[in-house]
């Protein structure tokens, strides 16, 4: 009887140690309300295109029309608001979302040149012309200023934080994306690059060396391709490397290409980059040394998930189990032995 509760002690702690896993949560999918229809001033220089491409001249105002419409029966709230386009981490440009920091090189922030509309209520069904100013900058400059419309479907929803638990909040919801590219001239420009800094970092908590490329000149930079690796200083072996085509950067915008550890640990010591990169015609290439110190790369392999970070806990728990069971065990037979002497000695 002892032996069959041990048994179902030990399956009930298999089955709550199973509980303590953190599991994942799927979120349903939903579809946009809302559909968008840019509408062109005279100032456009291609009207086939998807996206606003407009030639001012300096200090000239303009307003960019937007035909926002209501596709459910329900009233919905939407709200547009501008963007200054910026290059991300996977090399694409992103039109409708704001950089955490401007490169040092944008002098001009399309977002600022622009008003935000305000939060507008469309009926079921109901289309509405949205207005957007934008105010050129006094100055000529050359190239492009680049951005976005963000036209997003708000809901509000109750603010826990608020006092007393009450309040509204705006909760941003589904959007679309309208881009906006602006200049003086129709001159080309043309595109440089410069390794700005290498280092240890991550990227979704996985190991990776960031090599951070800018484009400090005001156009795009178009079908870019990357080619790096990384060796331990005076050695020839490489140790890790990557490559990447068909991106492209934003004008005076930079990003961190990501150089994968594909699940090594950072190790201390003094290494070499040498990065090529590539643009059409143009070609661009370094050689960078850098170092990792030893606190940082200890830092790191904790955070990253695909490292074991020594503790398993798991096999701990198995331990101390097991033990536990054992120990049970011993001391079972130590009580049947004193109770078979006992019977003896009667």
């Amino acid at each position: 009887m002892i032996h069959k509760q041990t048994i179902q002690k030990s399956l009930w702690l298999l089955i709550a140690l199973f509980f303590f896993l953190p599991r994942a949560v799927q979120a349903e999918e939903a579809s946009l309300n809302t559909y968008v229809t840019p509408l062109f001033p005279e100032s456009q220089v291609d009207e086939s295109k998807g996206y606003y491409e407009l030639l001012l001249p300096p200090g000239q105002k303009e307003t960019l029309r937007l035909e926002v419409g209501n596709s459910s029966s329900e009233p919905i709230n939407v709200q547009v608001t501008p963007h200054t386009a910026y290059t991300n981490t996977l090399g694409n440009v992103e039109y409708g979302k704001d950089v955490e920091e401007a490169d040092p090189s944008l002098i001009h922030s399309l977002d600022e040149l622009m008003t935000p509309s305000e939060v507008i209520a469309l009926a079921g069904n109901e289309t509405k012309v949205i207005e957007i100013p934008l105010q050129m900058p006094k100055d000529a400059f050359e190239g492009y200023l680049a951005g976005g419309l963000r036209i997003t479907e708000v809901k509000e929803e109750e603010d826990s934080d608020a006092p007393g638990g009450e309040g509204v909040a705006i909760k941003n919801e589904f959007a679309h994306v309208v881009g906006v590219v602006v200049s003086n001239t129709r001159d080309s420009v043309q595109p440089e690059l410069e390794l700005l800094d290498v280092f240890a970092d991550q990227l979704n908590y996985r190991n990776v060396i960031s090599a951070t490329l800018q484009n400090f000149t005001p156009t795009f930079v178009n079908q870019l391709a990357v080619e790096a690796t990384v060796k331990r200083v005076g050695e020839n072996e490489v140790l890790y490397k990557a490559e990447k085509e068909m991106m492209q950067m934003a004008p005076n915008s930079n990003f961190n290409f990501p150089i994968s550890l594909e699940g090594d640990r950072f190790r201390s010591g003094n290494y070499v980059l040498e990065l090529t990169a590539t643009s059409g015609e143009n070609e661009w290439s370094w050689t960078r040394e850098f170092t990792i110190e030893a606190d940082e790369a200890r830092k790191l392999n904790r955070e990253d998930v695909m490292i074991d970070s020594g503790v398993n806990w798991w096999m701990i728990g198995a331990t101390i189990l097991l033990i536990l069971m054992l120990g049970l065990v011993l001391y079972l037979m130590w009580q049947k032995k004193r109770a078979r002497e006992s019977e003896k000695e009667v």
